[in-house]
């Protein structure tokens, strides 16, 4: 007939299982890995038009012009 003691054996087995499980629930409930959100992020605002590259301005820019006069002169 078996004992009713707990041999040491099965005492630090237990021990053991425990402390490995503590660990693994504390390191899984540390980690942000494990969250999902619900809701995704917003997709980024296109900075590009839809049929190709950024095209330059198409506003005319002009280059003033203007007359010098140099005292003296005639």
């Amino acid at each position: 007939m078996p004992s009713a003691r707990v041999s040491r054996e099965n005492l630090v087995r237990g021990v053991a299982v425990a402390l490995i499980t503590g660990v693994v629930t504390l390191a899984a409930a540390c980690s942000d890995e494990d969250t999902v959100d619900t809701i995704p992020p917003p997709w980024p605002t296109r900075t590009t038009k839809p049929d190709g590259p950024p095209q330059p301005p198409t506003s005319s820019t002009t280059i003033p012009t203007s007359t010098v006069s140099v005292a003296g002169t005639t």
